[in-house]
Formats: structure tokens, sequence, C-alpha cells
């Protein structure tokens, strides 16, 4: 790669990592639209550019989450309940989302990605409430709703912590554990559909390199970057305004979103 586009990755990374650190949101909101500006510039075929750019981001959703669900394990907030309902799930939509990478049209995966950037945006701004949650857990809508975010995640390279927190609060869970799972969450959802763009990258002949649809100097440039900034991210959320960033952050995704779906 070019120079230039080693510190454009980088930057990306550096920005992806103090969001997620200050903000709790995954990487890939920021890492996709970057590497679908990036891709073309390296040399990745155009009708590879979006599909490559959820797998790359995956890729990074990787390595930005194993410390951090590490830590919430130490910390003992990784119930054995939640696991076994919570991760299955995750980890077959996740797949199951990153086989629909492969053979959705590169213009309907920018469109869908836009889509979801647009809700989060509009889910950040908005109130939320603070209703009851439910009385009682129904395992089957655990698993339903645990797949249901692991192929959306999968699909547009995301972690999906914007979605598995919220949803397992609805189910009774406390926040902190909630974030915990939804770290480890985030986590098999990466690693889960990295398998498969990997597998499916090779037997669909559309590989752009020896790990299937990764790219992986723009993967391992995102990845050093986040990784070494998330925990000053995580410092900052206490000094900054953060309700003030999220709106900036929501105006700065719905942007982002339009010129994606008229490009």
């Amino acid at each position: 790669m070019l120079l230039s586009t080693w510190l454009l990755c980088l930057g990306g990374g550096t920005v992806a990592g103090l969001l997620a650190g200050m903000l709790g949101i995954g990487g890939g909101l920021v890492i996709v639209p970057l590497l679908i500006y990036l891709l073309p510039i390296i040399g990745v075929p155009p009708e590879l550019v979006v599909p490559s750019a959820i797998a790359t981001s995956l890729a990074t959703v990787c390595m930005t989450t194993a410390s951090a669900s590490r830590s919430h394990a130490k910390h003992g907030l990784m119930e054995k309940f939640w696991l076994i309902r919570v991760l299955p799930g995750l980890s077959i939509g996740a797949m199951t989302g990153a086989y629909l990478v492969t053979v959705i049209d590169p213009d309907w995966l920018k469109r869908i990605f836009s889509i979801v950037l647009i809700a989060l945006a509009a889910r950040m701004v908005m109130p939320q409430k603070t209703g009851e949650p439910m009385t009682s857990v129904s395992k089957r809508l655990v698993a339903l709703g645990s797949y249901i975010i692991g192929t959306i995640s999968g699909l547009v390279g995301i972690g999906g912590g914007a979605l598995t927190v919220p949803f397992l609060t609805k189910m009774r869970l406390p926040v902190r554990q909630a974030i915990a799972i939804s770290s480890l969450g985030s986590f098999i959802i990466g690693c889960s559909s990295v398998v498969m763009f990997i597998a499916n990258g090779w037997l669909s002949g559309k590989a752009t390199g020896a790990f299937g649809l990764i790219h992986i100097p723009a993967w391992i440039g995102i990845s050093v970057a986040s990784v070494l900034m998330a925990p000053l991210g995580a410092k900052l959320a206490h000094k900054l305004p953060v309700k003030q960033l999220q709106r900036v952050f929501a105006a700065f995704l719905i942007i982002v979103a339009v010129q994606l779906i008229f490009k």
C-alpha cells in the first residue's frame, strides 16, 4: 500500500478506537465507510469493494473486542445462563450475514448499510425509554433475537453492540452485564464472520488475498490504531460531553449514509 493509504488506515483506526471507547459504539460504523473509500484506491476491483470493506471491518472487530471481553470476564460479568443462550445465535447469525454479503449486489449492500447507519444515528439522539423490562425471559425469543442481531451485524460489518445491549437489557439483564455479554458477543460475531469470509471468498473465487475477502494490510493498520486508542477513548468519556459528541457523530453517520445511497 502507498504511505498515504497506510496513514489513512491508521487515522481511521484511531478515530474508530476513540469513538468505541467514548461512545460505546462499534468501530465498523467508521471503518466500513472508510474502506469503501480506500479500497478502490488500493486496487480492489469495484465489485469486491463493499464485500471486502465489510469483511475487513469484522476482522478488526475481532481485535478490538478481544481484550475488552477478557477484562469483563475477569470481573465475573459473564453469566453462563446468558452465554449459552445468546452466543450461539450471534455466531450462526453472523455466518449467515457474512454469506449474504457474498451473494447480495454491492449496491444493495451499501443501501442496507446506510439504512442501519440512519437507524443507529436516530437511536443515539432520541431519548431512550426507561420502561420496565420483560417480567419473564423466553429462551426462544432470546435465541431468535440473537440470531437476527448476528445476521445484521455480519451483513453490514459491525460488532453488534448497539443492538445487543438494548436487547439484553430488555431481557432483564443489568446494563453492566449486558455490556459484558455484548463485548464477548461482538468478538464471536467478528470471528464467526471472518471464518465464513475466508472460506466463502476462496470457494466463490472472489478472494482478494490470502484471507479471502479480508484485506490484510488495511486490517493490520486499522486494528493496531483502534486497539491502542480504545482505552484512551474510555478515559475521555469521563471528561468530555459525551451526549453532545453523540449528537455530532449521529449527524456524521446520517451524512455518510446519504452519500453512500447516492454514490
